[in-house]
């Protein structure tokens, strides 16, 4: 039975292309897809002294990974990408659209180059990036898995984020429209909603050029926030690694075109 469960779980063999894969989320992604035996193709606009840590932990961790960065928000940079995953492990066999930005604003202030700078990225990118990987998957003639982050904000807007949320519920339906077309092929294609997640990018905006009083003001925010949630405590990037893991795997065989929540029970309240 130990050997059958592993088997389900085991990626070795496949390749992974993760964005924005150089920190948070997207590290623990492919931290966990690489523990499972894929070969991870990381894609950041980071620059490579950044990107060191996680290709250093892959590699001390016996896993093999790859980075290029790139400007995911560039059209003209996702060719290359494909390109240079099939250059250097020959096949793309798992895509995480992970990468994304988002930026507090009320709608009176949203402004028209916020929107597209929010939208290019998290939804755009997401389409065009998925369309030239999903054409890959069909000529190979071997199916695949694309998993997309989403957010709970594509189904319960938090406020200030209307660009984000926008965006984000785009994700949601594009997931669903991908699924319905590409399942003939043996394409799964799911999308993962994080909740409140620890995150390098969380923790810059809680404590960026905030006064002693703003500070204990959001601290305060913080610690009310996690005390409602069921699970009392925030999330951490490996845990939407576990829920990638599970899609990416045989595991997750008959499933297409759902959302999986990872939210410590935030909806709930």
């Amino acid at each position: 039975m130990k050997n059958s469960i592993e088997k389900l779980f085991d990626l070795t063999g496949k390749v992974a292309i993760v964005t924005g894969g150089a920190m948070g989320i997207g590290k623990g992604i492919a931290m966990r897809l690489s523990e499972a035996g894929a070969k991870i193709i990381i894609v950041d606009i980071a620059d490579k002294k950044e990107a060191k840590s996680i290709l250093k932990d892959i590699s001390e961790n016996g896993g093999h990974a790859h980075y290029i960065q790139a400007d995911l928000s560039d059209m003209g940079t996702l060719k290359y990408i494909v390109d240079q995953t099939i250059k250097v492990y020959g096949d793309i066999d798992i895509l995480v659209n992970n990468a994304g930005v988002f930026t507090y604003s009320p709608v009176t202030e949203l402004t028209e180059a916020l929107w597209d700078k929010t939208i290019n990225l998290n939804l755009k990118a997401v389409a065009f990036l998925s369309k030239l990987v999903v054409n890959k998957m069909i000529e190979k003639k071997h199916g695949g898995k694309i998993i997309n982050i989403s957010s709970i904000d594509s189904i319960k807007p938090t406020g200030n984020l209307s660009q984000y949320d926008a965006s984000k519920g785009g994700v949601r339906m594009l997931t669903k429209a991908f699924a319905k077309e590409m399942g003939k092929f043996g394409i799964n294609v799911n999308d993962i909603a994080p909740g409140g997640i620890n995150t390098p990018g969380v923790k810059k905006i809680a404590g960026a050029n905030l006064t002693d009083a703003q500070q204990k003001a959001m601290d305060a925010q913080m610690e009310q926030f996690v005390s409602m949630l069921p699970l009392q405590r925030m999330g951490e990037p490996k845990e939407i690694g576990n829920a990638a893991l599970f899609l990416a795997s045989d595991a997750s065989n008959y499933i297409t075109g759902t959302t999986i929540v990872v939210d410590g029970g935030l909806l709930i309240m």
